[in-house]
């Protein structure tokens, strides 16, 4: 206690006093004020003893000094008193330092937090024991569209929880309040979240659980993981992507090697079928000429599904032109009459002013055919069948079915849908694998739709499909759009081939074959024409042959793939010696020939096998009297 006259002078003080300024009373009364009342809270006294000196009772808080310059705080009371007579004041004053440095670290430690909670990227939302959100940083308030001055007090089940996961969240909080227990408690897990606005968004939620004053606070840590999920979906779909990718050219390649050997073997089979058809016109046995027409079908049969193949493995690469696909719609809807029942109606649906694309013309046919074939077994011959055509913008929304990239830009789609029963997802998957295929056994061959897939994609077009179990099945061509129309190439090419000539041939002929069954025909089938041939098993023997001669063969056979030396190396060096030599390629399969490179080394034309007869004699017709 201090005790002070009306004038502010200090008159006693008790030991209390004297030991809370480190002092004895001797040295406060004679100290001055300053000496331990620091300038912050002079002003404090001076208002302290006004109030008293007009009766009233006073009480706050100041620093004061200790004698060894330490600063401590008070808790100051005034009170008037009358002394010898006198009015006097009476301070009652208590060290409050201890409580006062908690209450400040404690300020300080909720400044610290409440910094923290307000700076973190995570929102952080708290509710009591109630249900009501007591805590809402300012990450939640851009996440979840709300003021936290509106959302404070509020159910938090209400505010942020979707409607349809409520009565779980109450259910789990009550279990936890009356068993400890909670499922989601100390771990990351993903739910989904309401927003303002009513629309949900996926989270990534941590909740604990502290001791408060007034019972149990819940705080959540909570994350909007909408970018993460969108980024997983699109590394899902690239990689989806990717094994599509990688799957349909392993595929592609294992089908081109096959294709390769076996049209080696056809080349012999077919090519010995239709000589045997030419002597059998000479000797005119028709139970022969029955059995020779049938087995050269089933050959035809067997080149054309390797044609597919080679198709779909992109071994057969077309003459592209810009092309109005209008005209070719309607010209294959005429000859589809032959290929489907008549209780199936056909509508076309073509649009106007549509831009041309880039694509060969026998590929249009193909294309159409294959689809609608494939409507026709879905639809098992009755029903409706649309073919349409129109120009349309597509976004990366857009998912080929076949290789899975996505579509952008302007493209002319040709769609055909049916009236089928549809297909399951995992169906539309495969469809476009070669030999796949949900019909019986004997019915198709698999190999429609992997060719379709291989043309549209040699031309960088897409492929969509719409479909589910029940419902009707499209399948849509994407072509993107061509900029460079060329005049006077809308016409459909006729080439309507004659029968093999009835005359012979004269020259000397080089073949360059390594398969045995192939050379041997070759050898039977040339000599056969009236040409006198000269067999090579490979390029190195034939270099040897060739340097044998004073002037170059009239005519070189080369096959492309060989050992040792390839086609396209024998003929540079053939034509290294004999730029005039006039040299055929041909080639039962490869990914990276096409006539137009062959063509450009020199070689004067690339034929595929198994080979035609008919071509090959004309070709050969041609080079021979230029040869003479």
């Amino acid at each position: 206690m201090a005790l002070w006259t009306s004038n502010g002078e200090l008159v006693d003080v008790n030991p209390a006093c004297c030991a809370l300024h480190g002092m004895t009373k001797e040295q406060l009364l004679k100290a001055e004020l300053t000496e331990f009342v620091p300038p912050e809270s002079m002003p404090i006294l001076m208002n302290l003893m006004a109030n008293v000196r007009e009766g009233k009772s006073y009480k706050d808080e100041a620093v004061a000094t200790h004698k060894d310059g330490r600063v401590f705080y008070l808790d100051v009371r005034g009170e008037p008193v009358e002394f010898r007579g006198e009015p006097h004041i009476l301070l009652i004053l208590r060290d409050i330092s201890e409580p006062k440095q908690s209450e400040q670290e404690l300020r300080k430690s909720e400044d610290r937090l409440r910094a923290t909670i307000e700076a973190a990227l995570d929102c952080v939302v708290s509710m009591d024991e109630q249900g009501r959100i007591i805590e809402f940083n300012p990450a939640a308030e851009k996440t979840f569209g709300y003021r936290r001055s509106d959302v404070l007090g509020k159910p938090l089940a209400e505010t942020i929880v979707p409607e349809q996961y409520r009565a779980r969240h109450h259910a789990g909080m009550q279990r936890y309040l009356e068993t400890g227990e909670g499922s989601f408690l100390g771990r990351r897990i993903e739910l989904s979240a309401l927003r303002a606005d009513g629309t949900t968004f996926p989270m990534e939620i941590a909740i604990d659980v502290a001791n408060g004053v007034e019972g149990k606070i819940f705080i959540s840590y909570i994350r909007d993981i909408t970018e993460r999920k969108q980024a997983e979906e699109e590394r899902t779909r690239l990689e989806t992507q990717l094994r599509q990718a990688q799957k349909m050219e392993a595929i592609g390649h294992l089908t081109g090697g096959i294709a390769h050997d076996f049209n080696n073997i056809l080349t012999g089979i077919m090519g010995y079928v239709v000589m045997a058809q030419e002597w059998e016109e000479r000797h005119k046995d028709d139970k022969l000429q029955r059995y020779l027409e049938r087995a050269q079908k089933s050959g035809q049969r067997a080149r054309d599904l390797i044609q597919q193949m080679l198709t779909f493995s992109r071994g057969q690469r077309g003459e592209p032109r810009a092309l109005s696909m209008r005209p070719y719609i309607k010209e294959s809807v005429k000859l589809l009459d032959s290929s489907l029942p008549s209780s199936i109606e056909i509508s076309v649906n073509c649009a106007d002013n549509v831009p041309r694309v880039m694509i060969d013309p026998v590929h249009i046919g193909q294309v159409l055919m294959n689809l609608c074939i494939n409507a026709r077994d879905a639809m098992d011959g009755n029903g409706q069948l649309e073919i349409g055509l129109r120009q349309v913008s597509c976004d990366s929304s857009c998912i080929c079915a076949s290789c899975h990239k996505p579509l952008t830009g302007d493209y002319v789609e040709v769609w055909v849908r049916d009236t089928g029963p549809g297909m399951a997802p995992e169906v539309v998957d495969r469809i476009f694998e070669p030999f796949f295929s949900t019909k019986e056994v004997g019915k198709g061959s698999g190999m429609g739709l992997s060719t379709v897939h291989g043309i549209v994609h040699e031309y960088s077009g897409h492929i969509l499909v719409e479909s589910r179990p029940g419902h009707s099945a499209k399948f849509s061509v994407m072509l993107p759009v061509s900029n460079h129309v060329p005049p006077g190439q809308d016409e459909a090419d006729a080439d309507i081939r004659s029968a093999i000539l009835d005359k012979g041939l004269a020259g000397d002929i080089l073949v360059v074959e390594d398969d045995n069954n192939v050379s041997e025909y070759m050898q039977d089938r040339l000599e056969d024409w009236g040409l006198n041939v000269t067999m090579c098993a490979n390029g190195v023997e034939a270099l040897a042959r060739h340097a044998l001669r004073d002037r170059p063969y009239d005519v070189y056979i080369v096959d492309y793939i060989m050992p040792k030396m390839n086609g396209l190396e024998l003929s540079e060096k053939i034509l290294a010696q004999h730029p005039r030599a006039r040299i055929v390629m041909y080639t039962g399969y490869s990914e990276n020939l096409s006539e137009k490179d062959v063509v450009a080394k020199g070689v004067y034309a690339l034929m595929r096998k198994p080979v035609n007869d008919d071509a090959l004699y004309d070709m050969l017709d041609k080079l021979l009297h230029k040869a003479h």
